[in-house]
């Protein structure tokens, strides 16, 4: 089996669900790997390749902006990735976002697996745009053998978007743990700072509530915040409590919120939120510290790990019981084990397990 893996996100992006399923792939079968190179390359990371086949697709610069260039860009992205399919003879085209449509060959007859990470319409403000790209999700669900969703909430929001045909072919794959589970030892706290510390690591965008972080930083002068990777879209407030130290090498993370009493996730619960299932709550947990996180339904499974909150009043009385009471939530058998049963090495065996039976399926009607 072939699979061509085409990339929403840059290789050296903070390392994300593509990231972990790519690599674990290929240690299965053959992995071809196409990625849009992205020009404005802030806040990226020095990922090794790892001997994997890896190739950026060169477009014009800030090209999708306009209407010519954009239909430019689409032509080359469409050739280079008819070019791949070509040159590897891959029976198995792995998508992750709606408009790689574009790029499927007419005539392809091979297996196509769309692996659906996020809400994907709900991040686009413009209404045009965002039928459009409404427009192409349900395209390539109609064409995909296999749907791969992360979370509950996506699948009921696919089936209400596009109907409960797709309840045939799309399958439950959460996201998952990457790496190694940290001896205990090694996730102590070496020193405390006069301050009680809250630390972040992750994308900073439009979900990032900086309105409580705000808040908290008046209501209690003992407490400080340090953020770590990469600011889309918005601008961290300056304060002198809230210290952002820009994008750290994955293996990188532990040296630098060693030292923090609690890991937090402060997002603003609306229709994007609501639909992820968040890779960094199990990094979180591995780390072995206290964990504050927004509550929704999708992460309820986490309760016995993380201390939730829903309203500002939550969140203060939240911070006022972990200054009060430094204990762990879990204890490191429970960590173990949970980070065992969701390791990303449980995810993609998953995922070969379905793409091997949808492979032997379609063998099967072929001979038929």
């Amino acid at each position: 089996m072939d699979i061509l893996y085409i990339m929403n996100v840059d290789w050296n992006w903070i390392k994300q669900r593509p990231h972990f399923i790519a690599e674990l792939l290929s240690k299965k079968t053959n992995v071809h790997i196409v990625y849009q190179y992205r020009y404005q390359r802030t806040g990226l990371q020095q990922r090794p390749d790892r001997e994997l086949d890896i190739e950026p697709i060169f477009v014009i610069p800030r090209g999708d902006r306009y209407k010519i260039t954009s239909k430019i860009n689409r032509l080359i992205k469409k050739r280079r990735v008819h070019r791949k399919i070509k040159n590897t003879n891959a029976n198995v085209l792995y998508l992750t976002f709606p408009d790689q449509i574009d790029v499927i060959p007419k005539k392809y007859r091979g297996l196509i697996v769309y692996d659906c990470m996020d809400n994907h319409p709900e991040f686009v403000s413009n209404i045009i745009q965002k039928r459009e790209l409404i427009r192409k999700e349900k395209q390539l669900i109609d064409r995909a053998s296999v749907i791969l969703a992360t979370s509950n909430n996506l699948i009921e929001t696919l089936k209400i978007r596009y109907g409960d045909k797709i309840e045939k072919k799309v399958h439950l794959i959460r996201n998952g743990f990457g790496g190694s589970i940290l001896p205990i030892n090694e996730t102590k706290q070496i020193e405390r700072s006069q301050l009680y510390t809250f630390a972040y690591f992750g994308t900073i965008s439009s979900w990032f509530n900086f309105d409580y972080i705000l808040q908290s930083l008046t209501d209690f002068q003992d407490i400080q915040y340090e953020l770590y990777g990469p600011v889309a879209g918005v601008q961290i407030p300056e304060h002198e409590r809230i210290h952002y130290h820009g994008t750290i090498e994955h293996d990188k993370l532990l040296e630098n919120v060693k030292n923090a009493d609690c890991l937090i996730m402060p997002f603003v619960v609306n229709d994007i939120i609501k639909a992820v299932d968040p890779v960094k709550l199990y990094e979180y947990i591995n780390f072995n510290k206290n964990i504050l996180v927004s509550e929704y339904d999708e992460i309820k499974r986490f309760s016995p790990f993380v201390h939730f909150y829903n309203s500002y009043s939550d969140f203060k009385k939240e911070i006022c019981s972990l200054k009060q009471n430094c204990e762990i939530k879990y204890n490191n058998l429970e960590r173990e084990e949970f980070l065992k049963k969701n390791s990303w090495n449980q995810r993609v065996e998953a995922i070969a397990n379905i793409i091997d039976e949808e492979e032997r399926k379609t063998h099967e009607n072929s001979t038929l």
